[in-house]
């Protein structure tokens, strides 16, 4: 009953507010994974340093959110420039956990700031390597499968199973056929995986939404490129996905 309560407990401007202090911390924790990871560096041991000059970095030269901006986004030693990446998982993790609480009742925020934490590194990889890692995305099914009640308008775990199976089995059909017509990839093969890990996050009638939304950003963001009259040779859907995950519930709720 006391549980029942609490995860009932309405938006609380306190929570939301240690929300953006914790979202930034797990976010300097996300950069750092984002940066490592792909280049098969430890994310869990060894002190910060420069990318480009190597000298490590200060303990108040690390304080999430306020260091970037304080430094101008630049190294205090060399003034190279600071990854972008650094400072976007920051921000992104600290505002998105911050607004959980502020929009949701505790138990949703709760699995809605689980849910933005698990996609962004999925997001910044794919749109900085074209990667999706399946142990990432494997952790976001698992969440799915625990929290997605919450985040779902509480339709059955068996509903969002076959949502899952259904989505992932229609994309994956969607990529082999078009590599066997075209002899080129149009889709990633973990693209499939990522939308049946959140599948099990969403009502199966919200789905449709999270495509057409991914879909049309894909659509705009080629067309931006095109103005640019830069080249477009591949589109990170899966971060297009994650947007658009992160998006509808907030549309929602407002």
């Amino acid at each position: 009953m006391i549980l029942a309560d609490i995860g009932q407990l309405p938006p609380q401007p306190w929570l939301a507010l240690l929300a953006v202090f914790f979202g930034a911390i797990v976010g300097s924790y996300i950069g750092v994974v984002v940066l490592r990871w792909p280049l098969g560096e430890k994310t869990s041991q060894g002190r910060s340093k420069c990318d480009h000059c190597g000298r490590q970095i200060a303990w108040f030269d690390l304080v999430p959110l306020f260091s970037f901006l304080l430094l101008k986004g630049r190294c205090r030693s060399c003034n190279a420039k600071i990854d972008w990446v650094q400072a976007a998982a920051e921000w992104s993790c600290a505002v998105l956990c911050g607004l959980a609480f502020f929009l949701f009742p505790f138990a949703e925020a709760v699995a809605f700031s689980i849910l933005c934490l698990l996609l962004i590194p999925l997001a910044l990889l794919d749109a900085r390597h074209f990667w999706l890692p399946d142990r990432l995305t494997m952790a976001l099914a698992i969440g799915g499968f625990l929290l997605g009640s919450f985040t779902s308008d509480d339709t059955s775990l068996l509903s969002r199973i076959l949502a899952a199976f259904m989505v992932f089995a229609g994309l994956e059909l969607l990529r082999r056929l078009f590599r066997a017509w075209r002899g080129i990839e149009g889709m990633g093969a973990g693209d499939p995986k990522l939308f049946a890990a959140l599948a099990l996050w969403f009502a199966p009638l919200e789905l449709p939404f999270l495509l057409l939304a991914s879909s049309l950003l894909g659509i705009a963001l080629a067309l931006v490129l095109a103005f640019q009259k830069r080249a477009v040779r591949q589109i990170p859907f899966g971060t297009l996905l994650g947007i658009a995950a992160i998006v509808l519930p907030i549309v929602k709720a407002i």
